[in-house]
């Protein structure tokens, strides 16, 4: 199987984001590009709350340490660019999407809020001025707090109602 270009992995992501928060009984609003920074648009039914979502999507996000016997999943890894590394917005979440093309397995996503993509690109490698890739490698453990864990989005959304 030939991987699908660059435009159509994003927007399988997008649009797996968008049918999951369908499904969970929120109102997702694709924006097709006229948001900057944010793909998906986020509401409660009642239109009390909303947020927006931006989606990064992988083709093939987890990664493997070792050879043959001790190969080993290690971590996950995805293009964030250096716009989208720099924003911090309590209303603002991303979905990393690992769509795990060439199997059978539904993608996972990863909910996470936008603080902390912000606080792990803020550091000197990244402000050192110099052209870097803006790619947010994450180990495992790290990030298994969020992988498919779509409460945190929901509990931010319901808070609103306090």
């Amino acid at each position: 199987m030939t991987r699908p270009s660059g435009i159509l992995i994003g927007t399988a992501g997008v649009y797996h984001v968008a049918s999951q928060l369908a499904a969970r009984g929120f109102h997702a609003a694709v924006t097709f590009g006229n948001a900057p920074s944010v793909d998906i648009l986020v509401g409660q039914l009642n239109g009390a709350a909303s947020i927006s979502i931006q989606v990064k999507t992988s083709h093939w996000a987890l990664h493997t340490r070792g050879r043959g016997k001790n190969k080993h999943p290690d971590y996950y890894g995805w293009d964030v660019g250096e716009k989208s590394a720099k924003l911090d917005h309590p209303d603002l979440f991303f979905a990393f999407v690992d769509l795990k093309l060439g199997t059978e397995e539904l993608p996972d996503v990863f909910i996470v809020p936008s603080n902390r993509i912000f606080k792990a690109f803020d550091n000197p490698y990244f402000k050192s001025g110099k052209s870097r890739r803006w790619r947010w490698h994450v180990a495992i453990d790290k990030v298994a707090e969020f992988k498919n864990n779509w409460t945190p989005m929901a509990n931010h959304l319901e808070s609103f109602y306090l």
